[in-house]
């Protein structure tokens, strides 16, 4: 593991699974080992936080996607330049880029170290990088990838068209934020409904494209438009583990993809999930009591794991460059700062209590 020359650098990450109070500031070799041909090194700028890093550090997922080994460079969004271009000439020094990591393998070399965000330097595949857009910050960019390919992916899914209604949960969490501008500004939805807490995050449901937004709190979605089929949803889109009840609010025909909870094992298949204990706890989609109930209803249900897509993430490039989407941060916290509310475990700590507005995002260079 021990770099050649002796270089090393400061990452954020975790030596067992466990509770948040796992991570810690650590230093690590500075990548290599790695395939040059169609790889870059990536000085981190920005790193942002999502709750799957929650779900990773607890060891929720080490039956689907287990780390390769510890210690562990937790996150995988991240912004940056360039150090180090890759051998196919995609890529310059000194470009800045953006990416999500995907595949925490160890490639054969036992440098599990690399492919995580949380660190002064990364490795990405020149397949998932995208350049930055100069109207963003790095840290704008570093808060865009998982949520904005996977509220993309849902949609595009979903078959949603221009004027339909579209229901989303949890308006105001990273994927709600982006959900709701790409259903309103891009794949122009006639009615997009969320569900946000009143205040300041109903406001901002508001400010970014929600045409209604209903207090979660004190309101229940099923009970408001499942009464009447003329009230009903073309999409509806769960980032709640909701997506049972929704189908009380979706239209004959329409479609119901959830992010959140238990995925389907055939959806654990698709993004490359092979082992067989996995039989033991996911059920087919068809088994599920949520596909079932929109059966019923003449809909569809399913689950939606995020795939690489080096054409989806242009695609959000594109329209972040033209201002038809924004980015959504909650805020910004110091990489190298040990105070536990403005350096980086508050971030941590933010991000994993579900109170977030949008994105924590950590910065990593001043």
């Amino acid at each position: 593991m021990t770099h050649p020359n002796g270089k090393i650098m400061n990452i954020i990450g975790f030596s067992k699974y466990g509770k948040p109070t796992q991570l810690k500031k650590i230093s690590v070799p500075y990548p290599h080992g790695f395939d040059a041909s169609n790889n870059i090194v990536i000085k981190v700028h920005a790193s942002a936080i999502n709750p799957v890093d929650k779900a990773l550090l607890s060891g929720d997922l080490k039956m689907i996607r287990p780390v390769a080994g510890f210690p562990h460079v937790i996150c995988y969004d991240v912004a940056g330049v360039v150090e180090e271009a890759d051998l196919e000439g995609k890529f310059s020094v000194g470009q800045p880029v953006f990416t999500r990591l995907f595949g925490n393998e160890n490639d054969g070399k036992n440098t599990p170290w690399y492919r995580g965000a949380m660190a002064e330097y990364c490795v990405a595949d020149t397949a998932n990088v995208v350049a930055k857009p100069d109207n963003l910050t790095f840290e704008e960019a570093a808060s865009i990838p998982l949520v904005g390919m996977t509220a993309l992916q849902v949609l595009k899914s979903s078959g949603l068209k221009e004027g339909d209604s579209i229901f989303i949960s949890g308006g105001a969490g990273g994927v709600g934020t982006m959900a709701i501008q790409l259903a309103k500004h891009v794949f122009k939805a006639g009615l997009v409904v969320t569900t946000a807490s009143k205040g300041e995050k109903e406001k901002l449901c508001k400010s970014i494209g929600a045409d209604v937004v209903l207090d979660y709190k004190n309101t229940k979605f099923e009970d408001i438009y499942g009464a009447s089929s003329a009230e009903k949803f073309d999409v509806c889109f769960d980032t709640t583990s909701e997506s049972l009840k929704m189908a009380k609010i979706v239209k004959n025909g329409g479609q119901i993809v959830t992010i959140a909870g238990m995925p389907t094992l055939e959806e654990i298949r698709r993004i490359g999930g092979t082992a067989w204990i996995l039989k033991l706890f996911l059920k087919r989609k068809v088994k599920r009591k949520e596909y079932k109930a929109a059966q019923s209803m003449n809909a569809n249900w399913h689950y939606l794991f995020l795939s690489p897509s080096h054409e989806d993430l242009s695609t959000l490039a594109k329209h972040f460059e033209s201002g038809v989407i924004k980015p959504v941060l909650d805020g910004v916290w110091d990489f190298h700062s040990e105070d536990k509310e403005a350096g980086w475990q508050g971030a941590f700590n933010q991000s994993f209590s579900g109170r977030a507005k949008g994105k924590c995002v950590v910065k990593i260079i001043s």
